[in-house]
Order: C-alpha cells, then sequence, then structure tokens
C-alpha cells in the first residue's frame, strides 16, 4: 500500500507539472499581464478586512496576473524553508549528499517549538529530514538540512542565486514579499529549480502538506495544490502551484497584523477566487 501511495503522488507531481516542458521551458517564464478585474474583487475584498494582506497570483497558461501589496514584504514565517529545500535539492542532484544519506539531530537544532518528536541524537536521512520539515513543517528538520548544505548564509545566498531581490535572512529575522515566493515558485513549475529531476521532488514534497487550511481550503478535492504553509503570532501565509480542470496557476498570500480567526479563512476566500479565475 505504501509503494502504491508513493507512486501516486509523483504521478500527482508530474501531472502538475505536465505543460511547463512544452511551453514555458522552451521559451522561459511568461510575462505577467494585469488582469483589473481580479484584482479589483481580491482588493474589494481586503478593504473589509483587518490585518493587512499581500496577494500575487499568476496564471501559467497565459500570464493573467493580480498583484495586491505583492511588493510589500512581510514575515516569511516556515516559507523560508522552500530556500532550505532548494538547496538540499540542489546538493543532492550535484551529488554532495544522498537522499539516504544519514544526519544527526544536534542540541543546537532544537531551538523553537517543533512540529515532531525529534530530538537530539536522533538519526534521520536526508528524506525523512525533508518530509518533516515541508510536510510537517518541522524547525528541528530545517535546521538539520542547513548545517547538512553549509549553513544559513549557504541557504540565504539561494535567494539572491534565484533573483529574489526583496527577500532577507538573518539569524531569525527572515522577510519576503508575495513577489519573490511566486517568483520562485514560477521557476518550480517550470522545472527551472536545479533540474526536472529535483523540481518533480520538490513538488512531490509539496503536494503531501499536512495543513491544509488555507490554500486548499474551500477548492474541490480534485484540484491539486502543491504549497507550504508558514505562521507566526499574527502571521499567516500560504503559496503554492495549483492545477484545476481549467489551468495552472501560483499563488502567494501573506498576512501579518492580524488575528488567524480572520486570516485563515480570508486566504481559504482568496484562494477560491483565484481558482474561480485562473482553474476552475
Amino acid at each position: 500500500m505504501a509503494v502504491l501511495k508513493l507512486a501516486a503522488t509523483v504521478m500527482m507531481a508530474v501531472t502538475l507539472m505536465m505543460g511547463a516542458a512544452t511551453g514555458e521551458a522552451s521559451a522561459g517564464l511568461l510575462s505577467p499581464r494585469e488582469d483589473p478585474e481580479l484584482e479589483s474583487q481580491i482588493r474589494d475584498y481586503l478593504d473589509s478586512l483587518d490585518a493587512i494582506y499581500g496577494v500575487a497570483a499568476i496564471s501559467l497558461d497565459d500570464g493573467r496576473a493580480a498583484f495586491v501589496n505583492a511588493d510589500e514584504a512581510f514575515p516569511t514565517a516556515s516559507l523560508y524553508k522552500l530556500l532550505v529545500m532548494y538547496r538540499v535539492l540542489e546538493a543532492v542532484d550535484r551529488g554532495d549528499l544522498a537522499m539516504g544519506t544519514e544526519l544527526t539531530v544536534l542540541t543546537a537544532d532544537v531551538t523553537q517549538e517543533d512540529s515532531t518528536s525529534l530530538s537530539p541524537g536522533d538519526v534521520v536521512t536526508v528524506s525523512d529530514a525533508l518530509d518533516c520539515m515541508v510536510t510537517l513543517s518541522s524547525n528541528t528538520a530545517a535546521w538539520v538540512l542547513t548545517r547538512a548544505v553549509g549553513g544559513w548564509g549557504v541557504v540565504s545566498s539561494a535567494a539572491n542565486d534565484l533573483g529574489m531581490s526583496s527577500t532577507y535572512l538573518a539569524g531569525e529575522d527572515y522577510w519576503s514579499t508575495p513577489s519573490d515566493i511566486a517568483h520562485f515558485l514560477r521557476l518550480l513549475a517550470n522545472r527551472a529549480l536545479v533540474s526536472q529531476w529535483a523540481s518533480d521532488q520538490m513538488i512531490d514534497l509539496l503536494l503531501r502538506q499536512t495543513s491544509n487550511d488555507r490554500l486548499p481550503a474551500y477548492l474541490p478535492d480534485s484540484a491539486q495544490v502543491a504549497h507550504k504553509t508558514g505562521e507566526l503570532e499574527g502571521v499567516r501565509n500560504d503559496a503554492g502551484i495549483v492545477r484545476g480542470p481549467g489551468g495552472r496557476y501560483v499563488i502567494v498570500v501573506m498576512s501579518r497584523g492580524g488575528d488567524p480567526a480572520e486570516q485563515v479563512p480570508a486566504e481559504a476566500r482568496i484562494s477560491r477566487m483565484v481558482y474561480d479565475r485562473y482553474g476552475s
């Protein structure tokens, strides 16, 4: 059953990515073109809310795009783990690490409240640590993997390497913009992060996200959502690649200074607006 489940997940990843190789991969990323109707719909909705929201949504099929406060900086919360994931798969792709490489959890890795039971002295493979970091949002796994690729300087430099000019990771001060995160996701959807194999591995991980109260919450079960959430006090983020029967798109919703009781359903509702425009 486990093998069948893994095979199904990999097939979902391949399905979600299909279309990239024939269009965007050969011609580069499509230039976003303004979608005033969707932008207006999102702005009108956000006007009724208390938190500060930033939204970037871009069709992968025709480039239509809606940007609302998309160049404003927000705390990344766990969205920084996208860059850790990228650096790890990059290291695996070039042979510096293997998915089966064993890593030992150090006391210094357990620095924050964690969603898993990883403890100092535990030994995990790169594959299992990636799964814990992305699907369960384990901070401990993120620290372990960051050490494995050379430290926070290496992870931070990924933003510059990828053209994410407004993304800043230093110490525990992590900031980015919806536009930057959307750029990362467009590269990923286009199989332009490291290699086709590495991109598929990243998509596979994001498809198995276990926190699904935002982007996927109001979408039909048939929608494929490869995404990563992030949260801190007053901060709720979600960012992903979505495939519906009518198209593929990337969406990033970030918020700060709010009440999660408002932020979570608001982000789910914004997600549905975008789906109805680009995915249904």
